[in-house]
């Protein structure tokens, strides 16, 4: 063997290290022989193959992903995940190999999932987004049709995982997904805010964030610790939709960029626990009558310390089945100057709200440009044509309206509101 040139070794050895049965090989081979471990160091073909699972500690894993990088820059390398006792361990297992992803060659995934995918070429701009689904263990280790990396368009794919709880913080390296998409799929899961916050601190360059998840009780109680603030300057997009926990995930978020936020099917009605109280926490001295007050006052409460906290400049406010206090919404115009699109559906407010978009000595909301209030049947037709037609007397800014099955407003007043407002007014919808 000593007699072989380095090329015939080279060969040998690249041929070992296929074998996922011995992810070692390269290590075992450099202990041979001062002759062998000068051949294996300066070869990075040898070190293109990298074989982890699911038995071996994270800290092992981590140093094996970091020294198989280094040794095989600056080829392309493939990567074998043997995945024997939980799918929870995917992402933690994957993570370190995140950065390098314009070097991933080929996937393949064996145990509790079978899966292979030839990734050359396909990550010109690497992947996103990062796709959870919170399943039940059994469900979870299954997961379902879609493979863990799938394309959603050409040269971009996502990466799906399948899991039955969040990743700790401490079990990955920060990752650079600019979108995240999480959702519960099961009854059973219950995934706190305080793991959610603790999983947003590992995308630092997050943009987009969506969870959607069930009516739990999320709120954490006042005997808890603090939860923690999470500090995204690159998020534009939140969105939450089926969560009790909105007033914990606003409140914690630190999104000093953020533009669009959309909230959907957070009304409960059933009283939310409540945590350390804060101002604003009081009652409502409008008093206006509420199908869901618990959830009105969670999701008050937690815009507040958004725009606190961030004063972010928001153009989009979009709330379906999402409601808050009247002191909430005046609070929320009285620091929304830059929003342009308001939507709210199915909401409980009363004339007081609308009564706040009147213009006295100043305009609130002064960049709105597009208004839709759809199913919001406590207000009169009356007040709604009063302050619109007062407003756009005095702004044009305003040049989309939508009053859509709020039964107070008639057509009678479209018709009366229509003489004033120059822009498109649109008071019915085939599909709601």
């Amino acid at each position: 063997m000593d007699t072989l040139p380095a090329e015939i070794l080279i060969e040998i050895f690249n041929l070992c290290t296929t074998d996922p049965a011995e992810p070692l090989v390269p290590l075992n081979l450099s202990c041979v022989s001062t002759w062998w471990r000068e051949v294996v160091q300066s070869s990075p073909r040898i070190w293109q193959y990298i074989h982890l699972d699911d038995r071996s500690t994270l800290a092992f894993s981590r140093a094996q992903v970091a020294l198989w990088t280094r040794r095989s820059y600056p080829l392309s390398f493939d990567i074998t995940l043997d995945v024997a006792q939980s799918s929870n361990l995917i992402l933690p297992l994957l993570s370190p190999l995140l950065p390098f992803m314009d070097r991933w060659r080929h996937f393949t995934m064996t145990g509790l999932r079978q899966e292979s995918v030839v990734l050359s070429g396909s990550l010109a701009d690497g992947i996103d987004p990062l796709i959870i689904s919170l399943q039940d263990p059994d469900q979870a280790a299954k997961g379902s049709l879609r493979r863990t990396f799938a394309g959603m368009a050409p040269e971009w794919l996502a990466m799906n995982i399948w899991v039955s709880e969040l990743p700790q913080p401490l079990t990955l390296l920060p990752m650079h997904f600019t979108a995240v998409v999480m959702s519960e799929h099961s009854l059973s899961i219950h995934t706190q805010p305080r793991s959610i916050l603790e999983f947003l601190s590992m995308c630092p360059q997050l943009v987009a964030f969506s969870f959607a998840g069930w009516h739990h009780d999320d709120e954490e109680r006042m005997n808890a610790p603090p939860l923690p603030v999470v500090r995204l300057p690159e998020l534009r997009k939140l969105h939450l939709r089926t969560t009790c926990g909105t007033r914990s995930l606003l409140s914690c978020i630190d999104a000093p960029g953020l533009t669009e936020l959309y909230l959907a099917s957070l009304n409960v009605d059933f009283q939310l626990a409540l945590p350390i109280e804060e101002d604003g926490d009081s009652d409502d001295e409008a008093g206006d009558f509420s199908r869901s007050p618990g959830s009105d006052r969670a999701t008050g409460m937690g815009l507040r310390r958004l725009l606190l906290r961030s004063n972010p400049p928001l153009r989009v406010l979009h709330m379906d089945w999402s409601d808050m206090r009247t002191k909430d919404f005046r609070f929320a115009f009285d620091h929304l100057s830059s929003l342009e699109w308001f939507f709210i559906s199915a909401s409980d407010m009363s004339d007081r709200v609308i009564e706040l978009l009147r213009p006295f000595s100043s305009v609130r909301l002064p960049m709105l440009r597009r208004l839709e209030l759809i199913n919001c049947n406590e207000l009169s037709g009356e007040v709604i044509l009063q302050v619109l037609s007062a407003r756009v007397a005095v702004t044009d800014t305003l040049s989309e309206l939508a009053i859509i099955q709020c039964e107070g407003f008639t057509e009678q007043h479209a018709a009366l509101l229509r003489k004033d407002f120059r822009g498109t007014l649109e008071t019915s919808r085939e599909a709601m």
